[in-house]
């Protein structure tokens, strides 16, 4: 969901000044917001959600952190 808000902020065939404000300060307010929402999953589901942080990326998921060998 955050890639496809950021691709679509970021995506424009004319990067107006304005755009780029709104943009800049977008990102910003989405990278601030998923600092709070994973430290309240973490709260909330412990180890299950910290080993899905793990081989999950935060903002592009497909791009992500190392993967868990399967167990």
């Amino acid at each position: 969901m955050y890639f496809g808000l950021l691709l679509a902020f970021w995506a424009t065939p004319n990067m107006t000044v304005g755009h780029l404000v709104f943009a800049l300060t977008s990102t910003l307010y989405i990278i601030i917001g998923t600092q709070f929402e994973e430290k309240d999953l973490v709260s909330v589901f412990g180890d299950t959600y910290r080993h899905y942080q793990k081989r999950v990326g935060m903002l592009v998921p497909f791009i992500g952190r190392k993967k868990e060998p399967h167990k």
